[in-house]
C-alpha cells in the first residue's frame, strides 16, 4: 500500500473481491474493515469496485467508500438488450442504485 500511496493521484480503486469481476458475493463487512487500513497510507479518495451488483450493495459500500464502481453487472444488463433498448435498460438498472446512494 505504501508503494501505491507514493504514486497515486486522483483516487485509488480498491478491488474488493478476489477472482473474476462479476462473480462471487461481496462481503461488505470485509470492505468496511479494509478501508481504514487503506486510508492509513492513501490520502486521496478510495473507490470500491468488484462485486457491487445491486442497489443494496451499492448503498452499503457507499456508506464507507468515497466512490462506488459498478461495471460488469451493468454490462451484463445492457449486452442482452436490442440496440434501441440499451439506454433505457441502463437507466432502469441505475435508477434504484442512484436512489440507494442518495438515501
Amino acid at each position: 500500500m505504501q508503494q501505491v500511496a507514493a504514486v497515486a493521484s486522483g483516487y485509488v480503486y480498491y478491488v474488493s473481491l478476489k477472482g473474476v469481476t462479476g462473480s462471487g458475493a461481496l462481503n461488505t463487512a470485509e470492505v468496511e474493515a479494509m478501508l481504514p487500513r487503506i486510508r492509513q497510507h492513501v490520502h486521496i479518495p478510495v473507490g470500491v469496485g468488484f462485486g457491487i451488483r445491486d442497489a443494496e450493495t451499492a448503498r452499503a459500500i457507499g456508506k464507507v467508500a468515497d466512490a462506488v464502481v459498478i461495471g460488469s453487472r451493468l454490462i451484463q444488463v445492457i449486452e442482452v438488450q436490442p440496440h434501441e433498448r440499451v439506454v433505457a435498460a441502463a437507466m432502469d438498472f441505475l435508477r434504484p442504485v442512484r436512489a440507494a446512494l442518495d438515501a
